[in-house]
């Protein structure tokens, strides 16, 4: 992944932090097999510790311990909430359509 640190004043021509889908391996929990609700339930805890890292200089950090800049970040942001608001979409819609 490229990526420029935050401390260069040269703003990128183009994007440079790619829109990747997550591949992280989680296990199912160790009482049982994975449920709708206990991953729903994860994901809300990883966005609430998403949002306090967001309010930190963290939020610049990669996992490889290089940076990207405010302008990468917020692009990457955009990215990641137009799919995780797509996905509540889908989970959402079935539960609250009219039953018929």
């Amino acid at each position: 992944m490229t990526a420029h640190h935050a401390h260069t004043s040269a703003a990128p021509s183009a994007v440079v932090v790619p829109f990747a889908p997550h591949t992280g391996t989680s296990s199912p929990p160790a009482a049982g097999p994975e449920s709708f609700i206990t991953e729903l339930a994860t994901a809300v805890d990883h966005l609430a510790k998403a949002l306090e890292l967001g309010r930190t200089p963290a939020r610049f950090l990669l996992p490889t311990g290089a940076t990207v800049t405010a302008a990468q970040l917020g692009v990457w942001v955009a990215q990641h909430t137009a799919r995780a608001q797509h996905l509540l979409d889908q989970i959402t819609s079935p539960r609250t359509d009219p039953q018929t």
